[in-house]
């Protein structure tokens, strides 16, 4: 779709413009200030109650889709730092969470605002030469649940020279209060984050607002005769704070490859990821292959790869047939 911005409103003079890039200034303002990475500043992810039982995290800057489901690269990086939280909490020391296993079961709920999601955190595992952490997920919108999850994180030292992220809430500003609201310059942006801006600039142009989140996060699929294929151009704005592709967005990444290999009408009904290494490489690219389609249910297999053909991501997502809607006489 060609963009329908005005030319002036994507000036990189004039980024009070235009509500995006007033969002992605202010993410990469965050990312400053707290040392959390972009996608989820951008998502604008706040930790509004961080504590081993119980920890509250929301969702406030993804937009819904036209069909009312949630932009699933926003639930699935949620969902991941949500559950990453709660074992935050619970250790109580400056360390590096790097996630092992991940499960979403999605209800088939409809969105209709904010996503809030509580985790809770259950402990370790016993008897493993590496410290891993496992916890639980619920996500709601309004009274709905709209999925819910469990996952495992391997406990790491921090990088030398690693900041230690700050897990505050957050408010994304309202509309009035962004004139007084003092954003970055575009002209004093260092390396990463023009590397952010520039990728918002094209996004807007090649997608206009419609379909701004699938420019941006910049997944590409297509069917193939038993399955199908994507690529991910890495670049900063997908990465979590050590430059390798954030979890969640790698999730995303799967299950729009694994969805490409079906209709349209079988949405994912669960995913089961395993994560092999970190997301490297200048690109990224997934392989989904169809193991099963019965009548309701079907299963895909995805495989995501990145520098020198490494495994990054193993998943396995399950697919339900959309009830159809009878004619009303």
């Amino acid at each position: 779709m060609t963009s329908t911005v005005p030319a002036a409103a994507l000036a990189s003079d004039r980024p009070a413009d235009h509500p995006i890039l007033r969002r992605v200034l202010h993410a990469i303002h965050l990312g400053r200030a707290q040392g959390f990475h972009f996608p989820s500043n951008f998502l604008a992810i706040s930790f509004d109650h961080v504590a081993p039982a119980g920890s509250v995290t929301t969702l406030k800057g993804a937009p819904l889709r036209a069909d009312g489901g949630v932009d699933p690269v926003g639930l699935d990086v949620l969902a991941d730092l949500a559950l990453a939280a709660s074992v935050r909490s619970a250790l109580q020391q400056a360390v590096r969470l790097a996630t092992v296993n991940l499960q979403l079961q999605f209800t088939g709920a409809a969105c209709d605002g904010p996503l809030r999601a509580v985790s809770h955190f259950h402990g370790f595992l016993r008897d493993t030469a590496g410290q891993q952490a496992v916890a639980s997920v619920s996500v709601r919108s309004g009274e709905r649940e709209i999925a819910l999850g469990s996952g495992t994180f391997m406990v790491l030292d921090l990088p030398p020279g690693a900041r230690v992220p700050v897990l505050s809430a957050i408010e994304p500003p309202a509309e009035a209060d962004w004139a007084g609201l003092a954003l970055p310059a575009p002209g004093g942006l260092e390396e990463s984050e023009a590397a952010i801006y520039a990728q918002a600039l094209k996004a807007l142009r090649t997608g206009g607002m419609e379909n701004f989140s699938e420019a941006f996060w910049g997944f590409r699929t297509r069917a193939s005769a038993r399955g199908a294929s994507g690529t991910l151009r890495n670049g900063a704005h997908l990465g979590n704070r050590v430059g390798h592709v954030q979890g969640g967005v790698l999730l995303a990444f799967a299950q729009a490859t694994a969805q490409a290999a079906l209709p349209g009408d079988w949405p994912v009904s669960s995913v089961t990821a395993g994560f092999v290494s970190p997301g490297e490489g200048e690109q990224l690219r997934a392989r989904s292959r169809i193991m099963h389609r019965g009548r309701t249910t079907a299963v895909v297999r995805t495989e995501i790869t990145g520098v020198d053909r490494r495994r990054v991501l193993e998943v396995m997502t399950t697919h339900s047939l959309r009830k159809r809607e009878t004619a009303q006489g």
